[in-house]
C-alpha cells in the first residue's frame, strides 16, 4: 500500500458565509411560479392556478385564489389583488385580499386596504389605508357586502 509522507496539516479554512438572497414566499409544497418580467405591461384582469411573481406593470384585477402573489421590487400594480398570500416589495394602488396573509415588505408601498387574518408591515414599509384582520372563514375573500 502506498503511504503518503506525513506533513503538518494545513489549517482548514471555514467557508465564508454567503449572503442569502431576498426571501421569496414558499407556499406549502413546492409549486411552480410564473414570472411577469419588468418589461411586461398588462391592462386587464390576470388570473391563474400557480404562484406568480410580478415585476412588470398591471392595471386591472389580479386573482390567484389558492396561490401566492408577490409584487417584486420593480412591480407596479393598479389593481385589487385576491389570493391566498400576497407579498408586496414594489408598489400597489389597490386593495389586498389574502385568505391567509398579507405582507408588505420594507421596500413595499401600498395605497389601499388590506383584508386578511394576518397582516404584516415590515419596518420601513409604506402603507396608506385600512387593515381588517378577519378570522379565516374558508370563504373567498373580497369586498365586504353591505
Amino acid at each position: 500500500m502506498w503511504n503518503k509522507p506525513q506533513s503538518d496539516p494545513e489549517p482548514q479554512s471555514q467557508p465564508e458565509p454567503q449572503a442569502t438572497p431576498p426571501s421569496r414566499p414558499v407556499a406549502g409544497t413546492p409549486s411552480r411560479q410564473a414570472v411577469l418580467g419588468p418589461s411586461i405591461s398588462i391592462k386587464g384582469n390576470v388570473s391563474g392556478e400557480e404562484d406568480v411573481l410580478i415585476e412588470g406593470q398591471i392595471d386591472g384585477e389580479i386573482s390567484f385564489q389558492q396561490h401566492t402573489v408577490t409584487i417584486g421590487a420593480k412591480g407596479r400594480v393598479k389593481a385589487d389583488i385576491h389570493c391566498k398570500t400576497v407579498f408586496v416589495e414594489g408598489q400597489v394602488n389597490g386593495n389586498l385580499y389574502g385568505d391567509e396573509k398579507v405582507v408588505v415588505r420594507q421596500s413595499g408601498r401600498v395605497e389601499g386596504n388590506a383584508v386578511a387574518p394576518r397582516v404584516v408591515l415590515e419596518e420601513g414599509a409604506n402603507f396608506r389605508g385600512n387593515i381588517d384582520m378577519q378570522p379565516r372563514s374558508g370563504k373567498q375573500v373580497g369586498p365586504a357586502k353591505s
